[in-house]
């Protein structure tokens, strides 16, 4: 195919929640995500001019592409657009599709990120490898926020269970499945948020919180260990230890323990799932359609991640 001839396709990336490695991965510790059915789909068509267009529920935008003024709601599609927007020989529509909203927690601006890396590489005629597609995506967080992992980037990358390690420069797809459940806590406190309240808080105990996060990087060493030998015992139990270390980071609020305590009843392990202080909550097994009536603003998720999603951003 002919980049004359690419008038109009569609890239995609999953949805995905962190089973382990919040805050840790931060400072170079392995983390696990897992991507879910739920998408975000772009479709691109071409222009008869040189402008940029995109319909998205979050905003309506519209530029020259040589000149792609910056917008808050769209960063993580502008970003990687303002890098290739010099090779592009004429404009292009992009109508951005969402199966879930950006404010729940499920990794939305992964997953656009991941998507139009993807269509880039479609439209550009290129053949990257994943970490060439996730070092140009990782870079693009740096420059929009300042600092990510981008561990949820590496699972929208590959999709399935997905053990990320920074340092190692490792992306592995698990071929295995869990059944999980998510509970949307009603808000969220934006990741850069938290990260600096945590920084705030630990100031004058660098050395614990050094020690802390070993800890939690050791813990999620454990639950891949867990995952991939299928012992769910040690799984169980590596839920628990971390989200005890997330406790004592600090940032579990008296929200998320009541729907901690709330999941607990139906479901033999669970724990934040983000940086916490809101966003979700996940756990292992199924929740029956009971669980949570009483609660108001939340969210429920049932949903499976399995070794069979085995590309999370593609192409159609």
């Amino acid at each position: 195919m002919s980049y004359a001839s690419l008038n109009t396709f569609t890239s995609a990336a999953c949805a995905n929640v962190m089973l382990m490695g919040e805050h840790s991965v931060v400072h170079g510790y392995p983390a696990l995500v897992a991507t879910l059915p739920m998408q975000i789909r772009i479709h691109w068509q071409t222009r008869n001019d040189d402008k940029l267009v995109i319909h998205s529920a979050l905003a309506e935008y519209e530029a020259p592409i040589t000149a792609l003024a910056p917008h808050p709601a769209l960063r993580f599609v502008l970003a990687p657009l303002q890098h290739y927007a010099p090779q592009f020989a004429h404009g292009w529509t992009l109508r951005i599709e969402s199966d879930f909203p950006a404010d729940w927690g499920l990794g939305s601006s992964a997953a656009v990120l991941a998507a139009c890396i993807s269509g880039l590489e479609r439209l550009l005629q290129q053949n990257w490898s994943i970490w060439q597609k996730f070092e140009f995506g990782h870079q693009c967080i740096l420059s929009i926020q300042g600092r990510g992992s981008g561990a949820d980037l590496a699972a929208c990358l590959v999709g399935g269970i997905v053990y990320f390690h920074p340092q190692q420069q490792r992306i592995e797809r698990l071929n295995h499945a869990l059944e999980l459940s998510l509970v949307y806590a009603g808000y969220k406190t934006p990741t850069a948020e938290v990260l600096a309240w945590v920084a705030q808080n630990w100031q004058t105990r660098p050395q614990d919180l050094a020690k802390l996060y070993q800890k939690m990087g050791e813990i999620t060493e454990r639950t891949y260990q867990a995952i991939t030998e299928n012992h769910r015992a040690d799984l169980h139990q590596a839920f628990a230890d971390y989200q005890a270390c997330l406790n004592q980071l600090g940032v579990t609020d008296h929200t998320l323990e009541k729907l901690l305590h709330e999941l607990h009843r139906y479901l033999p392990a669970a724990k934040i799932s983000g940086s916490g202080l809101g966003d979700c909550l996940v756990g292992l097994g199924h929740l029956p359609s009971s669980a949570f009536r009483d609660y108001l603003n939340t969210h429920t998720v049932p949903c499976s991640a399995t070794a069979q999603q085995k590309q999370g951003a593609a192409d159609e």
